[in-house]
């Protein structure tokens, strides 16, 4: 009899470890896109850029206020998108509708939905550019899905966990002609350690990140404001992670200037508070750093010795990595 414990023991945490990865594959998840064939190049793009498909970055969202290009956006979820504060500072209505889905702003059959709400940081600090961060919560919900899913966001805050960093938006293409793209645009950019960021730009704050390129010439500009900094942790190149939004600068694409972006990290309680106060809860992923997770629903089963039943189980109870 204690034989047959032993090896039901061992089935049941082979199960309870395989779990959240059956789930994790059921479930469409945050930062994922499909893959793309490389398009030409793109001279006239966000400084230094490429023309991107917006199947590359599937989150990206356009912001508009009386049918103006105003900043750009992340989705979040279905009902969020994630943008800057400061793009908002001079608004005083809610004449606010997000575009999604269409690289070119000359489509006309892109998804447009309204803005019924838009909460920006109470502490936002519009001289310092500090806690420039917002939050938009939509009318009615995004259709989501494998080909358009929302970014996802971490709270590692170790910039030597990232690469393969990206910018994108609708903003300008040269210092010297103040003009929007009609194509979304993309640019490869560089994280820059704290401390090197506060020795070149000033006023830098915690709630900072800086990236671009040493030798300048790629960066966001004006109208790519409240846009993502996406990248990949290097031990898991398969999701991508928001983690910046693009705030300000000295200049565009100067030599040693780099960009400054919202550190994304610093904000995720925040998001989780006024999205459940707005009655529209955000829930994130949250990282463990573990290789292997048991939730604790898959704990209790292992110390109860109980039979696992997987389809009465829920995709929240699977464990994340």
């Amino acid at each position: 009899m204690r034989r047959c414990r032993d090896r039901g023991a061992v089935l049941l945490l082979q199960v309870a470890l395989l779990l959240p990865w059956a789930y994790g594959f059921q479930k469409p998840s945050c930062g994922q896109r499909v893959s793309v064939k490389p398009r030409n190049r793109d001279s006239s793009g966000i400084l230094g850029g490429e023309a991107a498909d917006i199947r590359e970055f599937p989150w990206q969202v356009r912001i508009l206020h009386n049918r103006r290009h105003l900043c750009g956006g992340s989705v979040l979820s279905k009902w969020w998108v994630l943008t800057a504060a400061h793009c908002f500072y001079r608004i005083t209505d809610y004449n606010l509708v997000i575009t999604h889905s269409v690289s070119n702003v000359s489509i006309t059959n892109s998804t447009a939905v309204r803005v019924d709400k838009l909460i920006t940081h109470p502490y936002f600090d519009s001289w310092l550019l500090d806690n420039d961060i917002a939050l938009l919560l939509l009318q009615s919900p995004l259709p989501l899905g494998v080909k358009n899913s929302p970014i996802c966001v971490s709270e590692v805050t170790d910039l030597c966990k990232w690469t393969n960093c990206w910018v994108t938006g609708w903003g300008f293409t040269s210092v010297t002609n103040a003009s929007l793209s009609p194509t979304l645009q993309k640019v490869s950019i560089k994280l820059m350690q704290q401390h090197k960021c506060s020795n070149t730009m000033p006023l830098i704050t915690r709630n900072m990140l800086c990236a671009g390129h040493k030798r300048g010439g790629k960066d966001a500009c004006q109208g790519d404001s409240g846009g993502p900094l996406v990248c990949q942790k290097k031990k898991k190149t398969d999701i991508w992670y928001q983690v910046g939004i693009i705030s300000w600068g000295l200049g565009c694409g100067q030599k040693n200037l780099p960009g400054v972006y919202t550190k994304v990290a610093n904000y995720l309680l925040w998001i989780s508070k006024e999205t459940r106060l707005a009655g529209k809860p955000y829930v994130y992923e949250k990282d463990s750093g573990a290789s292997v997770f048991l939730s604790p629903w898959a704990v209790s089963l292992l110390h109860s010795g109980a039979r696992p039943s997987i389809t009465s189980a829920t995709s929240e109870e699977a464990a994340k990595k």
